[in-house]
């Protein structure tokens, strides 16, 4: 009828339907994010994606067009069909790459993180920490450890619960610090003075007091976190501990290297400045690389009859417990990332499903010709490897500058390559392109010739 829209005139509908769609949940991620900068460059490199994608499939379109044809005429064939009017070079292209970037980023970024968990992790490290441990019984629980494992390394330093309250002498709920560094501001932190630097601690910035320093409250600030909250030398830090507030100027900067397990806080302070408040002891435990299990199950035995107040936590443990959580997370990112890359598979589906009327219609006139199946298989194999390794290809490149963007802007982790994402990455395409075009293939080669001549 005529009220009927043909299909020129429902597609613009459809485009900006889609478009409309596309803006909306672009919205709605970056509103409803807790790092709106992550979500922003997350759907820009999103729409470079498509952009890149679209001009790729454009290009090899005009391309196998324009190319002399090779002698060969299957390879000749393929090139045709990959600028053919209607074909499905764009939409493989697009559909494809697009998954494929988001496969490689992953896998890549998943063996950077790999490498800075387990490359960066002291090859000795300490065996328990030991919390809650009273300044009186110090002494006491030193020796008692020396006699039950000799050999033992005992690393200690007194350690306060304080709160942030004001920060250059703005008060912290008026601060908006970066996502990343907020949670320095939200409840009680562990805080420790000592007379020098701590094991693990490298001061970049200022310098550190002299002993027996008795001048002005100081104290040492982490330098990267007080480069997200504004810090640095000569500003003021205001903390509050068991209810009274402790003013103090920031007279240096640390690198802290974490990944050391030593002894370390965000804030230390000059001695002078807590050492007549109420603390207790936080102190590490090493064994002897080559002393069994089975001492330091006696070692944990021990201390908790003698001081059942304290308490003794495992490092391994907790290395193994965020091995398995860190474990979780990546596999919950592949799987975001599967997801993307099924929905391509899916539209790859659509569009061999569009173009397979034109494609029976060439296998048909080919085999009227005297055509093989094996020749007509053998073309769409080689089209269809065609496309599979320039979609690759260039998704390799993307999905390396879309984790290298990552990892140095946002995690802050030195990236490392790895072949295993190329080969994933060319696998998959490979994989995909073959089984939705075999099916696609199959079918053509099941068509009779008579039905399709006649309809013509």
């Amino acid at each position: 009828t005529e009220h009927t829209l043909s299909l020129h005139d429902a597609l613009p509908i459809s485009v900006v339907a889609v478009i409309a769609t596309a803006l909306a949940l672009a919205a709605l991620a970056v509103l409803t994010s807790d790092s709106r900068r992550i979500a922003i460059y997350f759907i820009a490199a999103l729409a470079a994606l498509v952009v890149v994608f679209s001009t790729l499939g454009w290009l090899v379109t005009v391309l196998s067009r324009k190319i002399p044809r090779p002698r060969k005429p299957m390879l000749a064939l393929a090139f045709a069909n990959l600028g053919a009017p209607g074909g499905l070079t764009r939409a493989v292209v697009l559909s494809l790459g697009a998954g494929l970037t988001l496969l490689v980023a992953v896998s890549l970024v998943d063996a950077s993180l790999v490498a800075e968990f387990t490359t960066r992790l002291p090859k000795q490290s300490p065996n328990y920490f030991v919390l809650d441990i009273s300044k009186t019984d110090r002494q006491g629980f030193v020796d008692l450890v020396r006699r039950t494992a000799p050999g033992v390394e005992v690393h200690e330093a007194p350690m306060l619960r304080g709160r942030l309250v004001s920060l250059k002498g703005v008060p912290v709920e008026r601060l908006k610090p970066p996502p990343e560094a907020q949670w320095v501001l939200n409840g009680d932190r562990g805080l420790s003075y000592s007379e020098t630097v701590p094991e693990g601690s490298k001061v970049v910035t200022g310098a550190w007091w002299p002993k027996d320093y008795q001048g002005e409250p100081l104290v040492s600030f982490e330098a990267e976190l007080a480069r997200k909250l504004g810090v640095g030398l000569g500003d003021k830090v205001t903390v509050n501990v068991l209810g009274r507030n402790v003013t103090a100027r920031i007279a240096n900067l640390r690198e802290v290297k974490w990944e050391s397990l030593a002894i370390n806080f965000v804030m230390v302070f000059s001695p002078n400045t807590l050492r007549s408040a109420p603390y207790s002891v936080l102190a590490t435990l090493t064994l002897p690389s080559t002393a069994p299990v089975a001492d330091e199950a006696r070692l944990a035995r021990v201390i908790s009859r003698a001081y059942p107040s304290v308490t003794a936590i495992r490092v391994r443990d907790v290395i193994n417990a965020f091995s398995g959580v860190f474990a979780k997370v990546m596999l919950a990112v592949k799987v975001a990332g599967g997801v993307t890359l099924l929905a391509g598979a899916l539209v790859l589906a659509g569009a061999l499903a569009t173009s397979q009327r034109r494609r029976l219609q060439l296998a048909v006139i080919l085999k009227t010709l005297g055509a093989s199946r094996r020749q007509i298989l053998t073309l769409h194999m080689i089209e269809y490897l065609l496309l599979a390794g320039v979609t690759a290809i260039i998704a390799v490149l993307l999905g390396g500058l879309a984790a290298w963007v990552a990892l140095t802007q946002v995690m802050d982790v030195e990236p490392t390559f790895t072949a295993r994402a190329v080969l994933e990455a060319l696998g998959v395409s490979l994989a995909l392109v073959l089984a939705f075009g075999g099916l696609g293939t199959w079918r053509v080669l099941q068509a009779r010739p008579v039905p399709y001549l006649r309809s013509e």
